[in-house]
């Protein structure tokens, strides 16, 4: 789980209730105390500041309910994890339809706040695997993630011929067609495997499995051919020197 504190914002028109919450999260390490907000304008205007995980939530509030602040916050950040703590029950169907992490009832208990506590920590904890999961699954070099526009492309390695840089874009020429992305060709490197990608020039980065033949071209320059294809790549003179230390071979 991360190292850093969960934020809570509570929000609650009552100060002795205000206080009787952030006394119980205060004796939590694990959990700190961003802001209190009085009313339901107020809680959302802090939340928009500090950006909490958690908001500990009464329904009935001035200004804005609270279930009308919750149903605003959450079209902006669905990943909000909401605690009505109300003396009303006739509220639950609807929070439940806006997707409330817990509901609970007042006059509540240490032990009642607690138990939610445990709850958000396991859910946070979980979250957290899913999202290395999905983090150790981009890392893999067998797949290019990049952003394309508005798009985000995911591009089977092994089908790239090589990226070259035009202006401030950077093109990717595969089997199945070409990408543009505004993302540094120096980044894309970063993502793909040292052993199969080579960069054959300052704007060129080229898949050795791809390659057919190194031929030169004019007087500092090679030209790369690839397999099933008519796009080529270029290759500076130092490193052709490079690649032919490389594999052991002669540079006539």
């Amino acid at each position: 789980m991360s190292q850093k504190p969960i934020k809570v914002i509570i929000a609650e028109d009552q100060p002795s209730n205000r206080k009787f919450l952030k006394n119980i999260l205060e004796k939590h390490d694990d959990f700190i105390v961003s802001a209190e907000a009085e009313d339901g304008r107020d809680l959302i205007n802090l939340c928009k500041k500090h950006m909490p995980q958690v908001i500990f939530v009464d329904i009935e509030m001035p200004k804005i309910n609270g279930m009308e602040a919750v149903k605003t916050l959450l079209e902006h950040n669905e990943d909000l994890l909401v605690v009505f703590v109300t003396g009303h029950p006739d509220f639950a169907v609807e929070a439940f339809e806006v997707s409330s992490f817990d509901y609970i009832l007042k006059p509540y208990t240490e032990d009642r706040i607690q138990k939610t506590l445990e709850k958000i920590r396991g859910f946070l904890k979980e979250r957290e695997m899913n999202l290395q999961e999905l983090f150790n699954i981009f890392k893999k070099t067998d797949k290019l993630y990049v952003k394309c526009g508005y798009e985000l492309h995911f591009i089977d390695a092994d089908s790239i011929y090589f990226m070259e840089k035009e202006r401030k874009k950077t093109v990717i020429h595969t089997v199945n067609g070409k990408y543009e992305t505004h993302e540094p060709i120096n980044e894309l490197e970063k993502r793909l495997n040292p052993t199969n990608f080579f960069r054959s020039h300052k704007c060129y980065l080229i898949n050795l499995k791809m390659v057919e033949k190194i031929l030169p071209w004019g007087d500092n320059s090679y030209l790369v051919k690839f397999i099933n294809t008519h796009n080529d790549a270029l290759m500076s003179r130092s490193k052709v020197k490079m690649l032919y230390e490389m594999l052991d071979v002669g540079s006539e």
